[in-house]
């Protein structure tokens, strides 16, 4: 395994990192430096390790901000799915609703033509049955 030297408030560190790691080992050591120049101000006022107690509790800090960030954006998302599936579940609803009217128009087109054949049909019995009154009228008055 290799092993990268560094050095972080006047100590000499040995890492053991595997292969394929040590840039992302070197990115984390740089973030961690530029957390320690933070308490900069503290070198020398106080030990080393109070100075890195200190970064660790901020990068805790940090983890603990991005992991309520990391909750809100997962209630977001849930928030987000659950509204999309009940956007879904009315756009599904709607083409039902749709597909229902169209076959309640074509309903009533038949409806609406049987009516129409419904009534010439009354129109001639009318028609006939008004010329037959007419015939029974016109006898009656002949035998009269």
């Amino acid at each position: 395994m290799p092993v990268l030297e560094i050095e972080i408030l006047g100590s000499k560190i040995e890492i053991n990192y595997q292969k394929g790691e040590k840039e992302k080992l070197l990115d984390l050591i740089d973030n961690f430096k530029k957390r320690l120049l933070e308490f900069k101000d503290l070198q020398g006022k106080t030990t080393d390790n109070k100075i890195l107690f200190f970064a660790a509790l901020k990068a805790e800090d940090v983890i603990v901000d991005l992991n309520e960030k990391l909750l809100q954006q997962d209630k977001k998302k849930q928030l987000f799915e659950n509204k999309s599936l009940e956007l879904d579940t009315k756009v599904k609803e709607i083409i039902k609703l749709k597909d229902h009217i169209l076959e309640l128009n074509t309903d009533n087109k038949k409806l609406d033509d049987l009516n129409r054949t419904f009534i010439n049909e009354i129109d001639k019995t009318n028609v006939k049955l008004s010329s037959l009154i007419k015939k029974i009228l016109f006898k009656n008055n002949d035998y009269d």
